[in-house]
């Protein structure tokens, strides 16, 4: 008999529910939201607002430190070329910038420029050679520069431009572009040669 009273003061015990803003809420959800609660206020106790900044700021430094690492040491070489085509009373200017994005120098560089008529005959020329280029380093200048005098501004021209380089690994590289210009009075080109990682 007694028995049987501790199993109903038991059973009440479970079905006991408390009544909180006009609902009926059984005392174990009661006991789960404490729980709730106390680690919310652990975890806000913990997460402080000069620790959430300092962990942005690792954070941006580990990406940032990740860019740098494959921007300076990750072997590539990347060369472009830049030319800015002009057209005016007194003929043609060719302006040519040659970058080397990649983290290693290319050697024996040669950059031809030619100037053609679009049956083929050869107006200008203009070749620049340097025994190295180092990484992530541009050069420019009047060596890159070809200068057509005479020729009709009313014709549209051919623009060739050959580039040729050892790259970091010994290869021999050499990639042509073909333009054809003077529809426009100012006509810009990148030209990217491909990328050799390692």
């Amino acid at each position: 008999m007694v028995l049987d009273n501790l199993d109903d003061l038991e059973s009440e015990l479970e079905d006991t529910s408390l009544e909180i803003a006009g609902r009926r809420v059984s005392l174990s959800d009661v006991e789960k939201a404490h729980g709730a609660l106390e680690s919310a206020r652990s975890v806000a106790e913990a997460v402080t607002p000069g620790r959430v900044i300092l962990a942005t700021g690792l954070i941006l430094l580990l990406m940032l430190s990740s860019f740098g690492v494959w921007y300076f040491l990750v072997p590539r070489d990347a060369v472009a070329v830049e030319v800015v085509y002009m057209q005016g009373g007194p003929g043609h200017v060719v302006l040519a910038e040659v970058h080397n994005f990649g983290s290693r120098e290319v050697t024996d560089l040669s950059i031809d420029m030619q100037f053609e008529t679009l049956e083929g005959e050869l107006l200008g020329s203009s070749s620049f050679d340097v025994a190295n280029l180092p990484g992530h380093v541009s050069i420019a200048g009047d060596d890159l520069e070809l200068t057509v005098a005479g020729a009709s501004v009313w014709e549209n021209y051919s623009l060739s431009i050959t580039v040729e380089y050892t790259n970091h690994r010994g290869d021999v590289v050499e990639k042509v572009w073909l333009h054809t210009v003077g529809e426009w009075a100012t006509e810009t080109f990148r030209d990217d040669s491909d990328v050799h990682w390692f």
